[in-house]
């Protein structure tokens, strides 16, 4: 158990790590996002654009520290599971001898035999699912949180873990490709690293870039447009921004908060 517990610790500190460099990325794109909006206010716009790049590529080097503490923290969960399981196991080997084997009711039997694993097809059978990505969960959303071309963003009372249970048990409907479809929501599996995303279906919302950029707004603000457009990170984007771009990420917030 020492080894396990020595993998935890390490584990642990290593999505530590992650995360600070991905709030230090973060800051540097603040500081960039800011450099940007001067050059743009005073019309130096080569200088402006270069800035902008530099800024959305710093977006995407945090995004990738987020994703790799989120794998790390769902290693750490792994660890923790087996550091349970073993310690079940000795539990049960050590009292086996002094317990009388009960004969199973058949209604016992039959919930058991429910949760039997089935015959996996495609990536899953080799790849096992980990977990989801945060900036995926609506109470999770924060200003530094990545925003793609296309984005799903996973409302409150959502069991997603259920969903992944089933997908790695067989009890899920394969789809093609990567994806899966499991209680009306559709979830893609990331081979080799066996990250899932949502996709599409109940309970799920689909966002553009700007949209998902806009709820990360109002998210940081409470609900406040005026403030969320004020803010270097979001102000980059506000020519592209339209009232309709607001409009739909207010509904969304506004879901979420009723769903909270």
């Amino acid at each position: 158990m020492s080894s396990i517990e020595e993998a935890s610790g390490s584990v642990a500190t290593n999505a530590d790590s992650a995360r600070e460099l991905a709030g230090s990325i973060a800051s540097s794109k603040v500081l960039l996002d800011s450099l940007a909006a001067r050059l743009d206010a005073i019309g130096v716009e080569t200088a402006a654009q270069r800035t902008h790049a530099a800024g959305d590529r710093a977006e995407e080097l945090a995004g990738h520290a987020n994703a790799l503490a989120d794998a790390l923290d769902s290693l750490g969960q792994q660890v923790e599971a087996i550091k349970g399981l073993l310690a079940s196991a000795i539990r049960s080997g050590a009292g086996k001898s002094d317990r009388s084997r009960s004969p199973r009711t058949a209604s016992t039997a039959s919930a058991f035999a429910a949760q039997e694993p089935l015959p996996l097809k495609g990536p899953v059978a080799s790849t096992p699912p980990t977990g989801i990505g945060k900036r995926h969960f609506f109470e999770r959303i924060r200003m530094k949180s990545p925003a793609k071309e296309k984005n799903t963003v996973v409302m409150p009372g959502v069991d997603t873990d259920a969903d992944i249970a089933a997908i790695k048990t067989g009890h899920s409907t394969y789809l093609r490709d990567n994806l899966y479809e499991v209680n009306d929501r559709t979830y893609g599996l990331e081979t080799p690293g066996g990250g899932v995303y949502p996709v599409r279906g109940k309970g799920f919302v689909e966002l553009d870039k700007l949209e998902y950029t806009a709820l990360k707004g109002l998210l940081t603000y409470g609900g406040n447009r005026a403030k969320a457009e004020s803010d270097p990170q979001i102000a980059r984007f506000s020519h592209h921004m339209t009232d309709k771009t607001w409009e739909t990420a207010r509904n969304v917030f506004n879901q979420g908060q009723e769903r909270a």
